[in-house]
């Protein structure tokens, strides 16, 4: 008996040995959670064959383009953590060329990280929201449409929980895929602006353009060396004209060239520093700059002039009759301007006071250069969107899209 219970012990010391010779050891403490970015708001899919997403759209427009068919979507924003009066986590908003498709950018995932994307494409044809998908990881600053295409090709900031770099990425609206990525880049994204046929980037702590060719995205990109510190991009509305602006200086290049040819560089007003610009024309002889601490130049015949009232960094300009629509911080107004001479206000207009009433802040604001008389899409905090129609004596607002509080 005594034998037997020896050769059994042997026996299970034996196999105990093989199976720890073919399964090495996990210490415990050594192994990682892969990291996850926290569900805030939700996004839901469902399936409905009646719904039709292309109603009273055109066949060729963005919007019917990228519509998803037999779909609807339960969407409430991500709240943003910043504002203790609410708001929704938006990152960006943007208007197709067509002027079909508004496209909106919510930031995803707890306020310290890591976090991802939600893109959400609304139909302004028929006030739907009619494709909406998570960008998985990806932490996104801003994003363009290319011109003629379904994409739009978004700035990424690094997170290094997921092992990203600061780079470029190319989204297809149709199917949520992302098609392309640019070469990292060595530090974040200051300034970012693009036409058909190229990104240009500026990183923070260098004064060097890239240039990144729409067809060769994944290469090196070529370098513009510029003598603006710090510069921010504008390009004129076709894209033919590049504004580099900055401290004390601003730049205009011709990007109809292989490499961008510097048409102009002139100085700007010393106690101005402008972080964003708009375009009145296609050839940048009438330009709009504004500063964080409410400060408005207007740039006309090579003069700039100071714009009445503080500015709030909202605003976009009705190419076809240079009409200038600016945020002012006084009772949360939108003041008309009459370009190129006019640096006093044609008319006020307060969103928040006209029905139906508005409890979020502007956030966005565009023009439609379609319709006869001058209309405008406003996109609040709270991620609702409006349509503004400028009347002689009181200016009319509809609602377009309202998000789930």
């Amino acid at each position: 008996m005594k034998i037997f219970r020896f050769f059994l012990s042997a026996t299970i010391l034996f196999a105990s040995f093989s199976l720890s010779a073919d399964a090495p050891l996990i210490r415990i403490d050594e192994e990682e959670a892969a990291p996850e970015v926290e569900e805030t708001g939700h996004l839901i899919e469902l399936r409905d064959p009646n719904a039709d997403n292309r109603e009273n759209t055109p066949p060729g427009a963005l919007a019917a383009i990228v519509a998803a068919g037999g779909v609807i979507y339960d969407w409430a924003p991500s709240p943003d953590p910043m504002r203790v009066t609410g708001g929704a986590n938006l990152v960006d908003a943007l208007l197709s060329p067509d002027e079909t498709l508004l496209v909106l950018l919510e930031k995803t995932g707890a306020k310290k990280g890591p976090n991802a994307t939600r893109i959400l494409c609304f139909n302004l044809l028929n006030d739907k929201l009619v494709r909406a998908f998570p960008v998985k990881d990806r932490k996104l600053s801003g994003a363009a449409f290319v011109p003629g295409t379904t994409q739009i090709i978004a700035t990424q900031l690094a997170q290094e929980a997921f092992q990203q770099p600061d780079r470029l990425i190319a989204i297809d609206l149709r199917t949520g895929e992302i098609k392309r990525e640019s070469q990292p880049f060595a530090a974040e994204i200051r300034a970012f602006a693009l036409n058909a046929s190229n990104s240009f980037v500026n990183l923070k702590g260098d004064d060097a353009i890239l240039m990144i060719p729409h067809d060769s995205f994944e290469k090196s990109p070529q370098t513009i060396q510029t003598l603006v510190r710090e510069p921010e991009l504008l390009l004129t509305p076709d894209g033919s004209r590049l504004v580099v602006y900055g401290n004390g200086r601003m730049e205009l290049y011709n990007t109809g060239t292989p490499v961008p040819e510097l048409i102009s560089s002139r100085e700007i007003p010393d106690d101005f520093k402008p972080s964003r610009a708009l375009a009145a024309d296609n050839d940048a002889s009438v330009l709009i700059f504004l500063d964080p601490s409410g400060k408005g130049y207007l740039y006309a015949g090579g003069i700039f002039r100071r714009l009445e009232g503080r500015v709030t960094g909202i605003g976009c300009c009705r190419v076809a009759d240079r009409k200038l629509f600016l945020g002012i911080e006084q009772k949360e107004s939108i003041n008309l301007y009459l370009l190129p001479n006019e640096i006093e206000p044609e008319a006020t207009c307060s969103p928040g006071e006209l029905r139906p009433r508005m409890a979020g802040r502007m956030f966005r604001l565009f023009p439609r250069t379609s319709s006869a008389e001058p209309e405008l899409i406003l996109v609040d905090n709270r991620a609702n969107i409006f349509l503004l129609t400028v009347k002689p004596r009181r200016w009319q607002k509809r609602l377009i899209f309202e998000a789930p509080k």
